[in-house]
């Protein structure tokens, strides 16, 4: 007489269950890992892009590209436009105002369209101001002390680019932004006679090797007036080295802007703009422990958070005459 299997017992279930939980959270750091590893790699190739879309840049027109606007303008549009044709986004500058034009850079289908060469995939994609506006996460290098590429604090002297001393001298940079002194501690952009002043290869006495050209930023973290990631503004299309990257310690200042109600430690900012503390962004991104960037002759890596500030400073120099061999 054949006997009859019986079914599982319920501590049978049980255990099955019990061991497919604990494979799941075995594996579950596993495929973590695999797909921020992916992530970066996505990230560090839009870098890539960015610096080589530069570099073509550079071919056609013999001088890097602006990092804002025309003399006398800041937020109506920034380097994010002429590199377009360089990015394969044509079909965007196709229906851009002409750069160097009162309207330049304002096209509502422009700003509100995602190009996912500017957007990390480690991070959140939001929107500014309602979502007039979509905001992304990479930026020129805009020297080692403020987007107002003056000293720190502002006239003082006998200081050095790494800031050994009480004073941070700029050391120059490799794309312009807010250079007229005249107008350091405020916004107001009449008289800016250096804004989107551009700068050729051979300005770069650091060598191109040893100069940052793009890095990552972190976009707003909430769909609202955070003006941090909005590239297609002045305040938010540069980064320097002033400050380490991703610290909590280090203040996002984005005068002119908002900060949003969402500042936490991960998004330090104030809209106050000092002597001691000009405007400017931090490098910060989601990968775990440290921050992509690109140089100026295209190549990329990752930087550490442990990174010291003196060699983070040189790192965003271009003729501070440093001696750098990047981490």
């Amino acid at each position: 007489m054949r006997s009859r299997r019986s079914a599982f017992t319920l501590i049978e279930l049980l255990v099955v269950i019990a061991i497919i939980a604990i494979l799941i959270g075995l594996l579950l750091p596993a495929v973590q890992k695999v797909r921020e590893a992916a992530a970066r790699m996505s990230c560090q190739n839009n870098l890539k892009q960015i610096a080589l879309g530069n570099m073509n840049y550079e071919s056609a027109n013999q001088k890097f590209l602006p990092g804002v606007s025309q003399p006398g303008g800041c937020c109506a549009g920034t380097w994010i436009i002429p590199i377009l044709p360089y990015v394969e986004q044509q079909n965007l500058f196709s229906i851009a105002p002409v750069f160097g034009t009162a309207n330049y850079g304002s096209n509502p289908t422009v700003i509100a369209t995602r190009m996912k060469m500017m957007t990390c995939p480690s991070d959140t994609p939001t929107t500014w101001n309602g979502g007039s506006g979509v905001l992304h996460n990479y930026v020129l290098n805009a020297g080692n002390t403020s987007l107002y590429q003056q000293n720190i604090p502002y006239n003082c002297t006998g200081g050095t680019t790494t800031g050994t001393g009480s004073c941070v001298s700029f050391g120059g940079a490799p794309f312009g932004f807010y250079a007229d002194p005249s107008n350091v501690t405020n916004d107001n952009d009449a008289g800016y006679a250096k804004t989107g002043q551009q700068f050729t290869i051979a300005s770069i006495t650091d060598g191109t090797s040893n100069t940052l050209a793009v890095a990552e930023i972190l976009q707003a973290p909430t769909q609202g007036a955070d003006i941090r990631g909005y590239v297609w503004w002045g305040g938010s299309a540069g980064f320097t080295t002033y400050q380490l990257p991703n610290s909590t310690s280090s203040t996002d200042v984005v005068a002119g802007g908002g900060c949003g109600t969402n500042n936490t430690a991960l998004y330090p900012c104030t809209t106050s703009s000092s002597s001691t503390l000009p405007r400017q962004l931090v490098a910060r991104s989601r990968h775990t422990g440290g921050v992509n960037v690109a140089l100026c002759d295209g190549s990329v890596r990752m930087i550490n958070n442990s990174i010291d500030l003196p060699t983070w400073r040189a790192a965003g120099t271009s003729q501070g005459g440093e001696t750098l061999p990047l981490p």
